[in-house]
């Protein structure tokens, strides 16, 4: 625990914290703490029963039509500053135009846009509102904002509706995104939005483009924002061709932060090392942004384009041993990206935690409505941290501690020494034998020599993965694919690609990574991936691929010289021990650091220096439990925050840091006002 023992009882420091209290760099953007909430729709996508469609995932009550008091006392106590809705891929064929109007003849919609505008004012946050991009026209996002912004003058007609659904006044929303993660098309088809399953580019930013004119010729001080990256994809596939044609009209781009991708439910590998890896997340991430923004200002003209990140989480989809989604070690993982967020640098204009209530990813487990106790899963604390004792000011902090390496996996990057830059390249591998074809109705395949042909006729949107080579592999390595692909009016928005992944398949080992897809009419042209085998893996398989979602294909493709190249990917440097964001009070007088241990063998001890400035008393608050891997599912507090009152301080006091924790430590003293 924090130290509270007499000074020749605690252990000498093994780290440092240096913080310039002198020094702002700039204000704390409290719109990072932001969340998602959930409401499905029927004929969408997602979970459309009663406590989605009505309830919001158990925020809002539709009997007395209020939010629900302790529901709305818990958002408060994680101080979610933006509220997004409806949330996710429901969005994609969502009709907003279906959940206004008297509750009596939306009875599977309850919990409409009117009622999350009535949650959002009550609970003092931003609306975000998610405009479908695959359902409905640019007059129907046209149509939204006057229902929102325009007043109620006889002029405007969905403004009428606003009032007659109880809200004269304009709510004066400025926030909206046109669709969600729209490169991977829609889900789920119904009414119009079958006509066209998924935009390629090109498409996505004409569209977004009408769609902007038509909602800014209502209000002009809306913004919408842009489709940019799900994951940490290459730029050049779908980000750099859709920032390019929007140009300077991109009011803010929108990037969804899931890192790492697991999904076994074998315990493989143990949680301390899968934990490793994702703790080590931080400066990938950063690297990522730093390349975005970099980006952003070559296609936008702009230096200081805004990045939403209106989804972020820990992508850990399974169950066993125990849900890691919900676990100690995605709560200091989620520490680590607010970390990220929080730097001027980056330009975050907002994030927004997937999600919130209940469902399969919620902070907050229980439906209070029917007077289920609330459990707060970890993943929750360290928003309540922030909000309990961050401060308006951030500092610099400099921080000398110990590291540890880590090898990644997962879609994380190995994390060693003082890390490299660039890739090296080492012996290559090429299949054996020649494609092995499996029967595929609608496509005629052929093999000349290591070529492989196919003619799409009468495919309907086929998901194409019926051509296979295999490759001897070692485990936990890393390969580079590289093949020529060639198309002849290949009519689809989905192109012809190739999968590299584990040789057992993807229903079995969730693991592959994909090139970017060849549409249209294109001579040989050459695509890659670079994929990271699993700890157990023998070999893997090289398919040629189109993927499904893209719409009906007819034309021609041809696939030829796979080639597999293992490589020494891109390392990071070692990862410090402690990660640090400093802040302080307008006055001066309160210094705030929220400290991540992430070390999980062993406690760090650290002193405090604070320059131009007089520590008098300190106070810290820890998020912690028994392992990196400990839950509240089933003991609601085995991850809990506890108080320590540290006393008085001098300057270079020491402070214990538990292992696998995350420390909010306030100092009271004297130092200097506002100098920015």
């Amino acid at each position: 625990m924090l130290v509270g023992t007499p000074p020749a009882a605690r252990p000498k420091p093994d780290a440092s914290i240096v913080v310039d209290v002198s020094r702002v760099v700039g204000r704390a953007n409290r719109r990072v703490f932001g969340g998602n909430l959930v409401a499905y729709q029927k004929g969408a996508y997602g979970d459309t029963s009663p406590a989605s469609t009505n309830e919001g995932q158990g925020v809002w009550d539709p009997v007395r039509r209020r939010p629900v008091p302790q529901m709305l006392q818990v958002m408060q106590e994680a101080g979610m500053s933006v509220a997004r809705w409806p949330g996710g891929c429901a969005t994609h064929a969502y009709d907003w135009k279906r959940t206004i109007g008297p509750p009596n003849r939306r009875p599977d919609q309850l919990f409409g846009l009117p009622e999350y505008l009535r949650l959002c004012a009550e609970l003092h946050a931003e609306p975000l509102i998610t405009v479908s991009e695959y359902h409905g026209t640019a007059q129907d996002a046209a149509d939204l904002v006057e229902y929102l912004n325009s007043p109620n003058d006889g002029r405007h007609p969905w403004a009428k509706r606003r009032a007659e659904d109880g809200h004269p006044a304009p709510w004066r929303v400025r926030f909206f995104e046109y669709g969600n993660e729209s490169e991977h098309g829609l889900h789920y088809s119904w009414d119009d939005a079958g006509k066209h399953r998924k935009f390629t580019p090109r498409e996505y930013g004409v569209r977004y483009l009408a769609y902007r004119a038509a909602m800014r010729r209502v209000d002009p001080r809306v913004r919408l924002g842009a489709v940019i990256a799900t994951g940490f994809p290459d730029l050049s596939a779908w980000a750099q061709p859709v920032a390019r044609l929007i140009g300077p009209n991109l009011d803010f781009a929108i990037h969804h932060c899931y890192i790492p991708s697991y999904d076994r439910n074998d315990g493989t590998p143990p949680p301390e090392t899968l934990f490793k890896a994702a703790l080590a997340a931080g400066d990938q991430i950063q690297d990522y942004y730093d390349r975005l923004n970099h980006l952003l200002r070559t296609t936008t003209g702009r230096s200081n384009t805004p990045i939403a990140v209106t989804e972020y989480n820990g992508a850990f989809v399974q169950d066993r041993p125990v849900p890691y989604r919900h676990s100690l070690g995605n709560a200091l993982l989620i520490s680590e990206m607010l970390r990220v967020f929080l730097r001027p640098r980056n330009h975050i204009l907002m994030a927004n935690f997937w999600e919130f209530p209940n469902e399969y990813w919620g902070q907050v487990r229980g439906f209070a409505i029917r007077g289920e106790p609330l459990i707060r899963r970890p993943q929750f604390l360290p928003f309540a941290l922030y909000h309990a004792h961050f401060q308006p000011l951030l500092l610099d902090a400099r921080v000398r501690c110990g590291s540890y390496e880590t090898s990644g996996g997962f879609g994380v990057a190995p994390a060693m020494g003082k890390g490299s830059r660039f890739a090296r390249g080492s012996r290559v591998l090429r299949p054996e034998g020649t494609w092995q074809l499996s029967s595929a109705p609608g496509a005629t395949q052929r093999v000349d020599g290591r070529t492989l042909a196919v003619h799409f006729s009468n495919a309907g949107d086929l998901n194409y993965y019926h051509a296979r080579l295999l490759v001897a592999a070692r485990p936990n390595t890393t390969y580079r694919l590289t093949g020529w692909v060639r198309t002849e009016g290949l009519t689809s928005s989905s192109g012809a690609c190739f999968q590299v992944g584990d040789a057992r398949g993807w229903p079995a080992t969730r693991s592959a990574a994909i090139t970017p897809g060849i549409t249209g009419t294109h001579g040989w042209t050459r695509v890659q991936v670079d994929y990271q085998t699993l700890p157990d893996t023998r070999a893997v398989e090289v398919l040629a691929r189109r993927v499904g979602g893209g719409g009906e294909v007819a034309g021609r493709a041809w696939y030829r010289d796979v080639e597999l190249r293992q490589i020494t990917p891109r390392t990071f440097a070692a990862v410090p021990y402690l990660g640090v964001t400093a802040s302080r009070s307008v006055n001066g007088r309160t210094v705030s650091l929220i400290i991540c241990n992430r070390r999980q063998d062993a406690a760090v001890t650290s002193s405090i220096h604070t320059l131009r400035y007089k520590p008098n008393r300190a106070t810290a608050w820890t998020l912690d439990g028994p392992s990196i891997d400990a839950t509240n599912e089933q003991t609601p507090n085995a991850v809990r925050v506890y108080r320590v009152d540290i006393g008085a301080v001098a300057n270079g006091f020491a402070v214990t840091l538990p292992p696998h924790s995350l420390t909010a430590l306030v100092v009271e003293g004297t130092g200097p006002r506002a100098r920015q």
